[in-house]
């Protein structure tokens, strides 16, 4: 609770998002006032929470080295991280949703194996991942529009419903 305490003041003072680690179910148990704070105090913070390994005799990195604990861990959670190879955009995703309007906080959850995986660096642009914005059309958005429009050798738009008839 403290953890997210802080990740939620300091959110909130510098408007970014903040992220916390915390224990499978005990860990996450001990959010619940913070998580509340967090939230109607629309702070974006990110909460990842690790799983017990799902592979039992060693067949890959990550696999249970001890008594695995499968009562704690919440099964077939939509946020649970199921492989390392799209970490970036999964986080990206999560951080997407904490920073859109309303903000808030996000959770998700990845065992073991998936933290031990090896995967090759690879780039995501950033840009991409910006806040989701509701409502009317941007200025910026209705600029890209008219300029891929006018640079368009043979253009072509496809409408459902133009509001008059």
């Amino acid at each position: 609770m403290v953890a997210l305490s802080m990740a939620d003041g300091f959110a909130r003072y510098t408007n970014k998002p903040q992220a916390v680690i915390v224990h499978t179910d005990v860990g996450t148990q001990a959010l619940g006032p913070a998580v509340h704070n967090a939230s109607c105090g629309r702070a974006p913070v990110l909460i990842f929470a690790g799983l017990s390994p799902y592979t039992l005799e060693g067949e890959i990195r990550g696999s249970r080295t001890e008594f695995i604990h499968w009562l704690q861990d919440v099964p077939d959670q939509k946020a649970i991280i199921k492989a390392g190879i799209n970490i970036k955009e999964l986080v990206h995703r999560a951080l997407q949703f904490a920073t859109s309007d309303p903000k808030g906080p996000v959770y998700l959850m990845g065992a073991r194996e998936v933290m031990e995986e090896e995967i090759e660096p690879y780039q995501i642009v950033q840009e991409q991942w910006a806040p989701v914005i509701n409502g009317c059309l941007p200025e910026n958005a209705v600029l890209e529009i008219t300029e891929a429009l006018i640079e368009a050798e043979n253009p072509l738009v496809v409408v459902g419903f133009t509001g008059r008839y």
